[in-house]
């Protein structure tokens, strides 16, 4: 499969898996909930619950009905609340992780040296509303412990805008054991003939322990180190290889002692041979990690990830995996309106490259979603996709390298006003 293609193989997909989802699936059924025929049926919930709209909920429900046809329905606010508690997250958990593994599918994926799908770990605190059942199950953070919080974790391929896996757990969980778990299920994820997996870890993670496991997994590795971390690390002036000793065994990795531009020092250490990546590689393949952090603004800003539509456990889950799932479909359609971008510039000579404007993308996207998935008629849907594309091309917006942005001091303010909503 093609990565311009993917798109309406995977709503192809999606809307099977909809289609056949049954009550029993659902961990925790408990035999009544949909098993009548009603204006709600659990198909149309589930992709409600995916378009992830930030409106009032009775508006949403009110414009739902309305693009599915079937506005003489009336469906209230509190009959989608009490319905919502009977879906397991894991459905929709379910349908992130086929678009993720549809993604991972894609023959053509840009791999680093074409030999290594790049995996960005990293984690992010969510606030959540201070409601009890939040509280009790996530925790909270502060002094006083009383600010409900979530800790997320995320494996992310910063080459091909694809969120590989990620996590939603209490706020006391290490960052280390949520990464561990994206080993495990990454690891099992499609990925081109030949190619590996080479993950990336900024300073938060690296431990002894974590190197030996990783290097008896077979796993590559490209971690920063803070200073102190290994003495024999910190004498590394340059490039060498060096060893560390763990339960007795001993392990040999490569030390890099970079200085960068604007004269920080950085310690990277990786189990990468030397043919596959030089003293003056380093520094760059661990900059592509930067990506996951402009991929946490764009979920936490444009996407909202932290705007929760309930205040209950279930549906904090919900939320969470549907707005994940909602950015890797984002993605799939990126890849076609990027391609479209390409072949209107191909005959031009434009000083910078384009790119898709993500503001638009969720915009357009999130306005047609509900006829993508309802639409029948498969013509029909191929001229609504490609209408789509050529819409969301049609305003691109320009890639300018280098450019740097100092960290300023956030002011102490609820929302800024730099940031307009997106989502529709």
């Amino acid at each position: 499969m093609k990565k311009s293609t993917i798109f309406n193989i995977l709503f192809d997909l999606k809307d099977n898996l909809i289609k056949t989802v049954t009550p029993s699936d659902m961990n925790n059924h408990d035999g009544k909930s949909f098993s009548r025929i009603r204006k709600l049926t659990l198909a149309r919930l589930l992709i409600f619950m995916l378009r992830c709209s930030p409106y009032s909920l009775q508006i949403r429900l009110d414009n739902f009905y309305e693009e599915i046809g079937h506005e003489e329905e009336i469906v209230s606010k509190q009959a989608f609340s009490k319905a919502r508690t009977n879906v397991d997250p894991g459905i929709l958990k379910a349908s992130f992780e086929l678009t993720a593994k549809t993604l991972s599918s894609c023959e053509d994926l840009e791999l680093y040296k074409g030999k290594f799908r790049l995996c960005a770990i990293d984690g992010s605190d969510i606030a959540l509303d201070n409601a009890a059942p939040l509280l009790k199950h996530f925790g909270g953070s502060g002094r006083t412990h009383d600010c409900a919080m979530a800790k997320s974790s995320f494996c992310y391929d910063p080459l091909n805008n694809i969120i590989l896996d990620a996590g939603l757990y209490p706020y006391s969980t290490s960052e280390r054991d949520a990464a561990r778990k994206h080993l495990k299920i990454v690891s099992k994820l499609p990925l081109p003939e030949g190619a590996q997996n080479l993950y990336i870890f900024d300073r938060g993670y690296p431990s002894k322990e974590m190197f030996a496991e990783m290097m008896e997994g077979g796993m590559f590795f490209l971690m920063r180190v803070r200073k102190n971390f290994n003495e024999s690390f910190d004498l590394v002036l340059h490039d060498k290889r060096t060893r560390f000793f763990h339960n007795g065994k001993s392990y040999k990795v490569r030390v890099f002692n970079l200085t960068l531009s604007n004269g920080e020092k950085e310690l990277l250490v990786t189990n990468l041979p030397s043919k596959h990546i030089k003293y003056k590689e380093a520094a760059e393949l661990y900059f592509s990690r930067w990506k996951i952090e402009i991929r946490f603004d764009s979920l936490k800003n444009k996407l909202e990830l932290e705007n929760m539509s309930g205040r209950r456990v279930v549906t904090t889950y919900q939320d969470f995996w549907a707005k994940l799932d909602l950015a890797n479909t984002m993605a799939a359609l990126e890849y076609s309106t990027n391609e479209a971008i390409e072949e209107k510039n191909a005959s031009r000579k434009n000083k910078y490259q384009q790119t898709t404007n993500e503001n638009r993308l969720i915009a357009k996207f999130s306005m047609k979603y509900i006829e993508l998935f309802t639409i029948e008629d498969t013509d029909a849907r191929l001229k609504l996709f490609y209408d789509l594309v050529a819409d969301i091309a049609r305003r691109p917006v320009e890639v300018k390298p280098d450019r740097q942005f100092p960290r300023s001091i956030p002011r102490k303010k609820k929302f800024c006003d730099r940031r307009k909503r997106v989502l529709c």
